[in-house]
């Protein structure tokens, strides 16, 4: 049990994987783009990291606002899509791997006996409750984002970082905390905010 909770502490890592030379570019508005198995997974993705970055100063747009909802993106879209949003810099993440484990712990039946009165060793004078207490499963995703930052410009990739969050209850919290990650990686790296 107490492995489980110091794993559930893990911060999310963060590797740089590629900086181009003289990336000393700065962004002043981004377009986010996420890549993910369903709709609803893209565009939350893409809304949190968007908020995210718009939190350290710099503006972004998720990209779905401009692409639609579906998962498969042609780069004819993603370059209209980043004019229509007046954005200077692509920020593609994409999730690239996600673990999950579940823990079962079988489920048990309880006795409670509650005397009513009477001599205490007499078994018959005692009421007697069942309580059936259910399996509890737990489940750990590890999620691993990708995320490369491109130049509208130029149409060069910038940045690269992969992110690693690990032991999350929920696909939700994981995609928080990836966001989290990447947005402040970008402002570490200085190329937003």
């Amino acid at each position: 049990m107490l492995l489980l909770a110091a794993c559930a502490q893990q911060p999310t890592q963060v590797v740089k994987l590629y900086e181009s030379e003289g990336a000393d570019r700065h962004f002043d508005t981004l377009l986010v783009i996420g890549i993910a198995d369903d709709p609803s997974t893209r565009r939350n993705l893409e809304d949190m990291v968007a908020a995210g970055i718009k939190d350290r100063g710099a503006n972004s747009v998720a990209g779905h606002t401009h692409t639609g909802p579906g998962t498969t993106l042609l780069q004819s879209a993603i370059n209209e899509a980043a004019s229509q949003a007046g954005a200077d810099g692509i920020l593609v993440s994409h999730i690239a791997s996600v673990d999950t484990q579940m823990d079962v712990e079988a489920g048990r039946t309880e006795v409670y006996a509650e005397c009513r009165g009477g001599d205490p060793a007499d078994y018959f004078l005692y009421d007697y409750e069942e309580l059936q207490v259910p399996d509890t499963v737990r489940v750990a995703h590890t999620v691993v984002v990708i995320s490369n930052l491109y130049d509208v410009q130029s149409g060069e990739r910038v940045w690269t970082i992969q992110s690693t969050c690990f032991n999350k209850s929920t696909m939700n919290e994981a995609l928080v905390d990836e966001a989290e990650a990447i947005a402040r990686q970008l402002m570490i790296d200085d190329l937003v905010g």
